[in-house]
């Protein structure tokens, strides 16, 4: 499996044969290499760096750091998971919506809209949903932090979740769903385990619902993982079509540790 361990080795043994030849070979006259010493290097680099930041944005090849995408089962299980809350105005409807389906479902929440919001904690545990770390700030540039920020943002947001609920989340899912070697090190030796999605509806985007629908219907098998956001309108008015559309289909849906077989909470 392509890892970014395994490239990176690649990457230096490569680097070092370059080094040794130009060293060895480098005062021949026929020597293409020596010829065109600097596009080679840089070719090297700019391969190394691409693959790196194209893989990034792919967590559930695993390449930067171990993610669960999916569950593994022949069931038709599927778990619908919402980031980016808690919405004050927003998330109520999703938790009434889900109450009147009588449907459980994941909440990666944002450590800064929880501070204010605790009442609205509290309800998605008191009713059954699972509460997962979705960062403290979730900034655009959260990507570029120091793993040592990202883990203090992260430990910030567990504490906030234990202080209303007491417990810790074991899930946690990267904002943007980017995974790379500074998020990797701040989840090393760290109780979390990064949880993507397989099916991603692009609610965020105002696309026409029908379509984020068909599509989110489309790619339904056991053990699929929805991501959706509290706040966007396809969410707020057509979770429950969408309940009943994946009923219809076959499909359970349950809360995402039942799914995964593994805990949700320390």
């Amino acid at each position: 499996m392509l890892t970014f361990r395994r490239v990176t080795m690649l990457f230096f043994i490569t680097l070092l044969s370059l080094n040794l030849w130009n060293i060895f070979f480098g005062n021949s006259t026929v020597n293409l290499f020596h010829a065109h010493a600097l596009l080679f290097y840089a070719l090297l680099f700019i391969l190394y760096f691409g693959i790196s930041f194209v893989m990034a944005f792919l967590p559930c090849t695993n390449f930067h750091h171990r993610v669960i995408c999916h569950g593994i089962t022949d069931e038709k299980l599927v778990a619908i998971t919402f980031d980016d809350g808690p919405d004050p105005e927003k998330t109520p409807v999703v938790l009434d919506i889900l109450d009147m389906y009588h449907v459980k479902a994941t909440f990666f929440c944002i450590g800064k809209n929880i501070a204010d919001h605790e009442q609205l904690i509290k309800r998605m545990h008191e009713e059954g949903h699972l509460i997962g770390n979705h960062s403290f700030s979730h900034s655009k540039w959260f990507d570029l932090f120091s793993s040592r920020v990202m883990q203090a943002e992260m430990l910030k947001t567990d504490q906030l979740i234990k202080k209303i609920t007491g417990k810790s989340p074991l899930f946690f899912r990267p904002p943007f769903g980017v995974v790379n070697p500074m998020v990797s090190k701040a989840l090393k030796n760290m109780h979390w385990q990064p949880v993507c999605w397989n099916i991603r509806s692009f609610d965020t985007l105002g696309n026409d619902p029908k379509k984020i629908m068909n599509r989110i219907l489309k790619q339904l098998k056991p053990g699929s993982v929805i991501l959706l956001h509290d706040f966007t309108p396809f969410t707020q008015l057509h979770l429950g079509e969408l309940i009943s559309g994946i009923q219809d289909a076959g499909f359970r849906i349950v809360p995402l540790d039942k799914m995964l077989n593994m805990p949700a909470y320390a």
